[in-house]
């Protein structure tokens, strides 16, 4: 039975139609990463090729800054950015325009064939402090005001290079997405007196049915208003508005709980093209921010890329979604 689901922050609606899918083992597609070598001599990201990109940092094992070969992290500016340094302007008028100013890197990790779902735990915490610490570096810049950070993974996805990397987008504007999510908390907690997204996580342990998986310090859910098949959240159990005040405990499990729930995605869908992002407060100069944080709270969505929006979506704005999360739930959990 066909059912409209309102997402209960931004107030979007999805349309969730099984009667249009197939079952969930069907939405395999094909496999990103195989038959892909480990170092690829053509590839500009792998190791034995640094000299093709300029570098703005190189991080070891140990999480320190390096300028040797053993690295296991290497930042560079994107070399077809979609932000410049340039001298800021903001027009008013009819129009409202403002300069494309800000920072556009890309974060590589060292092994080409290695998907976040199989690197080790060590390399997705690695990976994850040095996300905190460019999120911590950039924010200085009072012109930015938010950092965006997300992985493509597959050409479905919007990878162009198949070598595994993040992208990182200083912008000096929020995201009309993200403003809609802390606009959505902002009215929730004056109404309520509560965290949205927190009160979201004590309803899904309560219900259960939409929970993959649970941690001392996250809970995995396929959201309510799922826009397609296994859209996934990460939501940290302590109430934070922002990714990079985790503690040192809470980056561990959430190494653990992003690799397993990537892990399950490879696993059931052979390896599916994806996207998945941090969604975070803006920068703490935002003359909005420090009001808005006891509403908001950071968190991750996994989003593969298995279904394509057609006339009925983009006509109406509501996407179609052809898997009940609850089905998607027991898929990924192997109880379907």
């Amino acid at each position: 039975m066909s059912e409209f689901r309102q997402n209960p922050i931004t107030k979007n609606w999805v349309l969730i139609a099984p009667t249009r899918g197939k079952r969930p083992d069907q939405y395999k597609t094909y496999s990103v990463m195989f038959g892909v070598p480990e170092v690829d001599a053509k590839c500009v990201f792998c190791p034995g090729n640094e000299r093709l990109n300029p570098e703005i940092l190189r991080v070891g094992a140990d999480g320190l800054p390096t300028k040797g070969k053993d690295y296991e992290i290497r930042i560079i500016p994107n070399k077809f950015s979609s932000l410049e340094h340039t001298a800021v302007y903001r027009h008013k008028e009819f129009y409202v325009s403002h300069s494309g100013d800000g920072d556009h890197e890309i974060i590589i990790t060292r092994k080409h064939n290695e998907p976040v779902a199989l690197q080790s735990i060590a390399i997705v915490e690695l990976t994850i402090k040095t996300f905190i610490e460019r999120i911590k570096t950039l924010s200085a810049n009072p012109e930015l005001a938010y950092i965006q950070i997300f992985h493509n993974h597959g050409r479905d996805a919007g990878a162009s290079i198949i070598h595994p990397h993040y992208q990182l987008l200083a912008t000096p504007i929020v995201p009309p997405h993200i403003h809609d999510e802390i606009l959505g908390c902002y009215h929730y907690y004056q109404n309520n007196n509560a965290c949205i997204y927190c009160d979201i996580i004590k309803e899904e342990l309560l219900v259960k049915d939409r929970v993959v998986h649970e941690s001392e310090h996250f809970v995995v859910i396929s959201a309510y208003a799922s826009r397609s098949p296994f859209e996934t959240w990460i939501l940290p159990k302590r109430h934070g508005a922002r990714f990079e005040d985790m503690t040192e405990e809470e980056i561990k499990h959430l190494s653990f709980v992003l690799k397993v729930t990537l892990g399950q995605l490879y696993t059931k869908l052979s390896d599916p093209p994806l996207n998945f992002y941090i969604h975070n407060m803006p920068s703490e100069h935002n003359k909005h921010a420090a009001h808005e944080e006891k509403a908001f709270h950071w968190h991750l969505t996994i989003f593969p890329r298995i279904t394509i929006w057609a006339g009925f979506e983009y006509a109406t704005g509501i996407p179609v979604n052809p898997i009940p999360p609850e089905v998607s739930t027991k898929f990924l959990k192997g109880e379907e």
